[in-house]
């Protein structure tokens, strides 16, 4: 079956946006192919029979318009059936992350530099490639805030790069949970490949977490789902226990700290990267000693 190719040049910051309209019913898959200039991506689409490519060009064409961008140039051409898998796997290759680790794709023999950790990931059908700024974001702040005899819970672990990072680093008990039972599967043989113990996984969600017993919370999420389930974060946490949100937008900055306000959490850090922020925030507005 022939497959409709569609290509156009995004500004960095509309990036997300622009990669949800054109993630519809029909599309095989969304590639970053390239940097045609500094901060803006090219993005590469395959489509299926079954796409509505009209509306979701007018979807694309209104975010631009809202942006004050230019009107995007989408081409428009068709392409033989492929194996998307191996497709997508070619444009996914090593790259360092954070101060300490090596992403590499598990199926690339490529050296891990010497002064790094490793972490082997098959990302598969969940988020997590380490390429995305919430992950990078959440990464950075677990280097600053992990540390041994730690109860690291990962919520929403996706590919389970956060709890890998969170072990590698020394957190000796880690929990790694999804609602997807894919994620959670994808999770398991990650930490497999990169964690030789003491990292556990299961499907489900924080309400199955005892009280008072995490020490560490990673939350990349959004910020509805953060919001949403802020009380069961709360819940879980030990007393002074600390909490990494990310996959925040900008604009939801103030709502998210309302939400955090009430419950009682202070705000030691802010980081952004593009359109993301991440916060880490300690339960109950107690006073700890910030990492140097």
């Amino acid at each position: 079956m022939p497959w409709i190719q569609l290509t156009l040049d995004v500004p960095d910051d509309l990036k997300d946006a622009v990669v949800g309209e054109l993630s519809g019913e029909g599309v095989a898959g969304v590639w970053e192919s390239g940097e045609p200039a500094p901060g803006w991506t090219r993005l590469i689409v395959y489509a299926g029979v079954t796409a509505d490519l009209e509306s979701m060009q007018r979807s694309v064409r209104l975010l631009f318009v809202r942006s004050q961008c230019p009107e995007p140039v989408i081409s428009r051409r068709s392409v033989e059936d492929q194996d998307w898998t191996e497709e997508w796997k070619k444009s996914y290759s090593s790259f360092p992350i954070g101060n300490n680790f090596f992403v590499i794709p598990s199926w690339s023999g490529y050296a891990c530099p010497e002064d790094r950790f490793p972490i082997r990931i098959d990302p598969g059908q969940a988020f997590g490639t380490g390429t995305h700024e919430t992950t990078q974001l959440t990464i950075e702040a677990i280097e600053r805030w992990v540390e041994p005899d730690q109860l690291v819970l990962d919520l929403g672990t996706g590919s389970g790069i956060l709890a890998i990072a969170s072990r590698l680093l020394g957190a000796n008990h880690v929990v790694a949970c999804d609602i997807d039972p894919v994620a959670v599967h994808v999770a398991r043989e990650n930490i497999d490949r990169n964690a030789e113990d003491k990292v556990w996984t299961f499907c489900g969600s924080v309400e199955a977490i005892r009280s008072g017993s995490v020490r560490l919370g990673l939350c990349n999420l959004t910020a509805e789902v953060i919001i949403s389930l802020l009380p069961e974060i709360d819940r879980v946490l030990e007393p002074r226990g600390i909490a990494i949100f990310s996959g925040i937008l900008r604009e939801q900055n103030e709502q998210v700290r309302e939400v955090m306000d009430r419950y009682h959490f202070t705000i030691h850090e802010e980081a952004s990267r593009g359109e993301w922020l991440a916060l880490v925030a300690e339960k109950h507005g107690t006073q700890v000693h910030l990492p140097a």
